[in-house]
């Protein structure tokens, strides 16, 4: 398993630290020099975002140098590839949302920045609308081929942020906006909820893929 992660950190390695440094210094300067509110959660969206990037590149690398067919044939269960797969996204996920924590102690606590909960609250929203990216993202990209990885990732990030705000929009619905639900405003509870949610498709997503990968040939 460390074995498999660390071919794909050093295949997207560049790419990693590229997204790094744009996801501490972008949201800084969008949140000290910029009016605050809603552009918060542009700001949170940036590190989570471009952190979990390199995760899904990393299937185009293994289709170009040949690894996703070359690694069938080594001694590694499958799951263990799949495996591997999912852990590493999760991995620059957490990474990414440590940088947008980062970035918020820094602009708050450096810049005298007052806090927002829109911030808060887009990092939640961010990591559900990333969850549902490999939610989409994975299966496909085993069930169709790593060759086809780059179209599957803009159906998979344009398929995240529709559901995003279907799901708004639906929630919107049933909801008074204006209401208090467990301690927790309308726009809090979506967020969690939402977050909640994905999660859960994620773990069905990961069972999804490895019957996918178990049953393909190469």
């Amino acid at each position: 398993m460390k074995g498999l992660m660390m071919n794909q950190y050093y295949s997207v390695e560049k790419s990693i630290w590229v997204y790094a440094a744009l996801s501490l210094v972008v949201p800084v300067l969008l949140l000290v020099f910029f009016e605050r509110g809603m552009l918060d959660r542009l700001a949170a969206f940036i590190p989570i975002a471009f952190m979990v990037s390199p995760a899904l590149e990393v299937l185009k690398h293994e289709a170009k140098s040949g690894w996703s067919k070359y690694v069938a044939t080594l001694p590694v269960s499958r799951p263990r590839v799949v495996q591997s797969h999912y852990l590493f996204f999760i991995l620059l996920m957490v990474v990414g949302i440590v940088f947008a924590v980062v970035t918020y102690l820094i602009v708050t606590q450096l810049f005298d920045q007052a806090p927002t909960e829109y911030y808060i609250v887009g990092i939640l929203s961010i990591i559900g609308i990333v969850f549902i990216s490999g939610i989409i993202s994975y299966p496909l990209t085993y069930f169709f081929g790593t060759e086809k990885s780059d179209m599957i990732m803009l159906v998979g990030l344009g398929g995240a942020i529709g559901i995003y705000f279907l799901s708004s929009i639906v929630f919107s619905r049933f909801v008074d906006g204006n209401s208090i639900y467990l301690g927790l405003n309308a726009d809090q509870l979506f967020a969690l909820l939402f977050l909640l949610v994905t999660f859960v498709l994620f773990v069905i997503s990961y069972i999804v893929s490895l019957m996918i990968y178990k049953r393909k040939e190469f």
